[in-house]
């Protein structure tokens, strides 16, 4: 994530950076990232799962189905440091 959306991205990608809670939370262009304690409201599931209405990310193919697993509990969580 951080090859196109961490401070030293060259072209980051959507005004996103996710290197920071408080940019995670800012988000990019498309609004915030993450949603703490909300999965399905979170930009940022939404693009890992490929679900609809954003771009899928990574954008070739999908992550692990574990590492998905694992991102939405912590945004469930309430996205913790």
């Amino acid at each position: 994530c951080y090859s196109c959306h961490g401070e030293d991205a060259k072209k980051r990608k959507g005004e996103l950076r996710l290197d920071t809670r408080a940019a995670t939370l800012r988000g990019g262009a498309s609004g915030p990232a993450v949603v703490p304690g909300n999965p399905a409201k979170s930009l940022l599931i939404t693009a890992i799962t490929h679900g609809d209405g954003v771009e899928p990310m990574p954008p070739k193919e999908k992550l692990p189905a574990e590492v998905i697993a694992d991102l939405s509990a912590w945004v469930k969580m309430g996205a913790p440091d």
